[in-house]
This record gives C-alpha cells, sequence and structure tokens, in this order.
C-alpha cells in the first residue's frame, strides 16, 4: 500500500475530465476551485467570506486623461473580517493562466479602488497561478495535478490568517509594472505634468535617470524616468545650472548622482513604457522611457 503525508484537496477528482470537451469554466469552478478555497477556510459567510461575482460601480481605471475599462467581474473576491484580501478569475481549461490579456484583465481588478488588494489568482483547471501586484513573474504556478506539493505555498499565503500578515513589508509598487499590466505599454505619449526631479544620475552610454512619487487614485507609486543626451539637454534652464555642467561631463571610470537637497524642480514629462525591466536587491522594476521635456 503506497503511503503519502502530503495533503491532497483534490483526491478525489478524475483529472481526465479535463481533457472532455464539455469541462468548461463552470466546471472549473465548482469541481476543481470550490474544494481549494474550502479548504483555505473560505465559506459563504463571514468572517472569512467568498463575494462572488461582484460588480464595479466605476468600471474603469484612469491614468492621467486616459481611462481603461475593466472587462472582467471576476469570479470571487475572498473577505477577511470585512475586508477584500484576493481575488479569483476561473478559465476554462482552454484559456491561459500567463502572458495573456486574461492576467491584464485580473490585474486590473486587484488595483480597483473599490478592492485594492495585494494578491490575484487564475485557474484554468490544468494549472493554478498566483500573483502579488508588484512583481512582474508568478509567486506561484504550477499544474493543478501537483497541488499536494504546492499546499503548504498556497496555505502561507492565502489563508484568511496569512494574507495580510507580511502587508506592512510590501514595496511601494512600480509604476511602469503597474501601466504595462494594464495595458498602456501601447501608448507612445504618456504626460506627466509638474513631476518633481529629486535627484538625476547617470548610466552608462550616455544615458540618465531620475525617480518620483506617483499618486494614482490614491495608490502611491515609484517610478523612474530613463533618458539620453539629447532629452538631457532640454533640462537646461529647468535645473541649476552647476548640477547641469557637473551632468554634462563624463568619466568612464565613474557615474555622478546630483541630488537636489535645496530645492525641487518640476518638469512635464511626455514618455512611453520601456521594455527593458531593472532589478536591483530589492526589486524589479520598468523604468519609462522619456520622449522629451516640455
Amino acid at each position: 500500500m503506497k503511503h503519502s503525508s502530503l495533503y491532497n484537496v483534490l483526491e478525489n477528482f478524475d483529472f481526465d475530465l479535463l481533457n472532455h470537451p464539455e469541462f468548461k469554466e463552470d466546471s472549473v469552478r465548482e469541481e476543481i476551485i470550490f474544494p481549494i478555497i474550502k479548504g483555505l477556510g473560505y465559506s459563504p459567510s463571514k468572517p472569512f467570506q467568498i463575494i462572488r461575482s461582484r460588480k464595479l460601480i466605476h468600471p474603469y481605471v484612469s491614468i492621467g486623461s486616459q481611462r481603461k475599462l475593466i472587462h472582467i467581474i471576476p469570479d470571487y473576491v475572498f473577505e477577511i473580517n470585512g475586508k477584500p484580501g484576493w481575488i479569483l478569475d476561473a478559465k476554462s481549461p482552454s484559456e491561459s493562466t500567463i502572458n495573456s490579456a486574461n492576467v491584464e484583465q485580473a490585474y486590473s481588478y486587484a488595483i480597483h479602488s473599490e478592492i485594492r488588494v495585494n494578491y490575484f489568482a487564475l485557474c484554468n483547471g490544468t494549472y493554478f497561478t498566483l500573483y502579488n501586484i508588484s512583481k512582474e513573474k508568478p509567486l506561484l504556478h504550477f499544474p493543478i495535478r501537483a497541488i499536494p506539493g504546492y499546499w503548504n505555498q498556497i496555505q502561507e499565503i492565502l489563508k484568511p490568517q496569512n494574507v495580510f500578515k507580511d502587508a506592512e513589508k510590501i514595496i511601494k509598487k512600480d509604476l511602469g509594472l503597474h501601466l504595462k499590466r494594464l495595458g498602456f505599454d501601447q501608448s507612445e505619449s504618456l504626460v506627466f505634468p509638474e513631476t518633481p526631479i529629486f535627484h538625476i544620475g547617470q548610466l552608462d552610454n550616455n544615458q540618465y535617470t531620475m525617480s518620483a512619487g506617483a499618486i494614482i487614485e490614491n495608490e502611491t507609486y515609484v517610478v523612474t524616468f530613463d533618458f539620453g543626451s539629447t532629452e538631457f539637454q532640454q533640462l537646461k534652464g529647468k535645473i541649476p545650472q552647476e548640477a547641469f555642467e557637473k551632468l554634462s561631463s563624463r568619466n568612464i571610470d565613474s557615474r555622478k548622482m546630483i541630488k537636489f537637497a535645496d530645492q525641487v524642480y518640476y518638469v512635464n514629462i511626455d514618455c512611453k513604457v520601456g521594455d527593458k525591466l531593472e532589478e536591483n536587491a530589492d526589486e524589479i522594476f520598468l523604468p519609462m522611457k522619456v520622449n522629451q521635456f516640455i
């Protein structure tokens, strides 16, 4: 007799059903998702409540003058003592849970002003994929067949008692990643008026960088702006001449960073979402690419 110490919340499910043409999204909800969320400790009643198909009062996410329609209402919002903790969207086995519009849509709901959760998940019966809104890649992505091996990890994040446990440790959200997930990376021009400059640093190959804070729908983001020497010249007269001259000279062995501690300087920035992810010891971020300072 074969013995396993791993808990299997889907022990009685016949995985061959996933290949049946009639096994669609509603079957995924009933046969796969419901046992998982019940096993995590959620129920239709408080304090750890499942809210199904909640409708938005304001079905848009706004960035500046642009508005993006929320295309979906996820199947589940999970509330802990009346506060949304995470969301989950069910998909049919033929739909993807990574690198797809499904991820963009679920993310847009997770960050909406009426929800605002740190975690969102998608399950198509074949895969379970969990995201943190501050991360580019999934926290978890595994075949449902392997759920016994991932059950402890799922519980560590999604059990009602754990969802908010490390909330204070979550770093500020990166605006570049935020805009990409919402689909604004297709826009060639996003204008940030009256953006404060706190510092400007030199990068390699005649490139420069600066960062600032941005508040979008009462949420705070960190935004990084990268730009070349042509755009840097447009800052002449907008920042102190001494700082401009120091940053104009370059040394192949060192890079300069100028901080404006005495005064904040403001510029209007026309930019677009960049295409190169950057990483440091603390985070992964996606810089904006400056078209021009105006």
